[in-house]
């Protein structure tokens, strides 16, 4: 049996992180070390192979596949739906699946196209197992639990799929399946670049209840073992040359006495490499001591995603950061030589002008070496979008909004002229700032990366430029 897994393309940009494909690589491990007989599996990461739809139909056409797999977010959802035609059009008796934050999202809305046979929602390997095993076999994919498909023209789910609770019963990535070669001129998620890098999962699941978050992983906490941690890492330090970590976790950090051991572990192993937390880190639990242990575990990058300066609104999007511990453990990580990156978001529902201020005095006033400004987006499937519906109601939204640096929503008080001004005083003001610039300077020579800082600075003015052109356009449409 022929098995294709795909990553979709989407809205590419100066700020466009490319990382390795870590879904499509984890269901391929699963299936190649759980399925009762072998099969012929091949990924593709639309991403970085830069296939025209002519040369995609001529692979598709070639492999025959008998399954295909697409994962798509919402802002890739349109290349989903391409690849999806595509695939029905060069191989007219493969099965079509769905998956990822996007299906997962808008189970109806990715069903309403018939090339999709089926959406897997949630956490992917198990479901794709039983789906591909019962396909060998010939049985129906009805027992399956954690899809939707059409039955007679009707949208039906199954039961939810249940976590996998043991994680390191799920086997590594099967990172032989990519030609990682593709991402080491790539931009990462992280400033670090230079040398091969690669992803890694230490746990899934987040137990806070984030207004604006995803609920992939569940709000459960689960996690690898700090063994089984070290063991995929000296795998890819010793046989695929990785020298640069991205952890992406939603939360390393939520148990300490975990976090610490596996920095620990890092550390007597005495490697020479880097490491990133670009994504998700508890940054109100970073005491000193806490990032002294990942500066010595070789801690270059960390983001801080701080969302809101306003008390009020930390409440309303159940953040609930102590931003006092934020601003302290920011400055030591900048004393610590650690690239500091805050996130912040501006737009919430019933957000005033001066709760818009405080958020950007906060990110003004910090020693962060850069900032990026996000409007706040409600995705199906959030308390977000739920709470939103009326304002989202008189909207005609396609997925090419789905763009937290060209939103199209704002959900806040404040008219659309002066939070397009407040987003762009944002930039020009954090980037703009001589002492700021120098220390920027000043890290990448420092971490050796003098080469992406060109990138940094495109990067500010493409959000700022972006944001007047897609106003500009959609004003004009």
């Amino acid at each position: 049996m022929n098995i294709l897994l795909i990553k979709a393309a989407g809205i590419t940009n100066y700020n466009s992180a490319v990382t390795h494909p870590l879904g499509i690589m984890y269901l391929a491990s699963y299936l190649k070390k759980y399925c009762s007989s072998e099969l012929n599996i091949k990924l593709l990461d639309m991403r970085v192979q830069n296939m025209s739809s002519k040369k995609l139909s001529q692979f598709i056409e070639t492999f025959n596949p008998d399954i295909a797999g697409i994962s798509a977010i919402t802002m890739e959802a349109n290349n989903m739906h391409e690849i999806a035609k595509e695939l029905s059009r060069s191989a007219p008796r493969c099965k079509v699946i769905a998956g990822g934050p996007h299906p997962t999202s808008f189970v109806s809305k990715t069903l309403a196209d018939r090339n999709i046979d089926c959406v897997v929602a949630g956490e992917g390997e198990k479901t794709f197992y039983e789906i591909v095993e019962s396909s060998k076999h010939g049985n129906n994919i009805d027992k399956v639990n954690g899809i939707a498909f059409r039955n007679n023209g009707d949208l039906r789910l199954t039961p939810a799929r249940e976590y996998i609770r043991d994680l390191d019963s799920i086997p590594f990535p099967a990172w032989d399946l990519i030609d990682l070669n593709l991402y080491d001129n790539v931009k990462s998620m992280s400033t670090l670049g230079g040398k091969r890098y690669m992803v890694l999962f230490t746990s899934r699941g987040c137990p806070h209840q984030c207004i604006y978050c995803h609920n992939i992983f569940g709000k459960g906490f689960r996690m690898r073992s700090s063994e089984n941690v070290l063991q995929e890492m000296d795998i890819l330090y010793n046989n695929y040359g990785v020298r640069i970590f991205e952890i992406i976790d939603d939360i390393f950090n939520l148990d300490m006495s975990r976090a610490e051991k596996i920095l620990d572990m890092i550390i007597e192993k005495k490697y020479k490499i880097d490491i990133a937390f670009p994504n998700g880190l508890r940054t109100d639990r970073l005491e000193k001591k806490t990032l002294e242990k990942f500066h010595a575990a070789g801690t270059k990058y960390i983001s801080f995603p701080v969302e809101s300066a306003s008390p009020r609104i930390q409440k309303l999007a159940r953040k609930n950061l102590n931003l006092d511990k934020v601003r302290e453990a920011i400055d030591y990580a900048v004393t610590l030589d650690i690239f500091s990156n805050g996130f912040f978001m501006l737009g919430f529902p019933t957000e005033t002008e001066e709760e818009l201020k405080d958020t950007i005095r906060f990110a003004l006033a910090s020693r962060l070496h850069t900032a990026s400004f996000f409007t706040v987006t409600p995705f199906e499937g959030t308390a977000l979008y739920d709470n939103s519906r009326d304002k989202i109601s008189k909207l005609s939204v396609n997925y090419i909004h789905y763009s937290y640096y060209k939103s199209y929503f704002n959900l806040s008080e404040v008219p659309d002229a002066m939070m397009r001004r407040m987003y762009l005083m944002a930039y020009m003001r954090f980037y703009l700032n001589p002492e700021r610039i120098l220390r920027i300077i000043y890290i990448h020579f420092k971490t050796g990366n003098p080469k992406f800082l060109a990138s940094y600075f495109a990067g500010a003015l493409y959000k700022i430029s972006s944001w007047l052109f897609f106003k500009r356009a959609e004003n004009s449409s």
